[in-house]
């Protein structure tokens, strides 16, 4: 079971009983907005996350970052491939039992 499924789970149960009337109309609630939201990153690599991280901190959306130059889309590559890097050398370190990095 993943986390997306298993929250897709929680979710029908959950808007059922939580959203009532507005579920039932077929609108969404704010509690499917954040569940929404929540299954996206979930779904995610570390890495697709750093990135969306890195693109978040310039407020840019995807869609604004692909229509950048090139000479400034670059720079933010740079940065992203930085993020990138260090999630992977969290990803190497070996854990303690105490869930913190040796």
């Amino acid at each position: 079971m993943t986390i997306g499924s298993a929250i897709s789970g929680i979710a029908s149960a959950a808007t059922s009983a939580v959203a009532g009337p507005a579920a039932a109309k077929g609108m969404k609630t704010a509690f499917d907005a954040i569940l929404d939201e929540l299954k996206k990153v979930g779904n995610q690599t570390p890495m697709e996350r750093a990135r969306d991280a890195v693109l978040k901190k310039h407020d840019l959306s995807e869609a604004q970052y692909q229509a950048m130059p090139a000479s400034q889309r670059t720079a933010i590559d740079k940065e992203i491939a930085e993020a990138v890097r260090k999630v992977a050398e969290a990803q190497m370190k070996p854990k303690r039992m105490d869930g913190g990095y040796a």
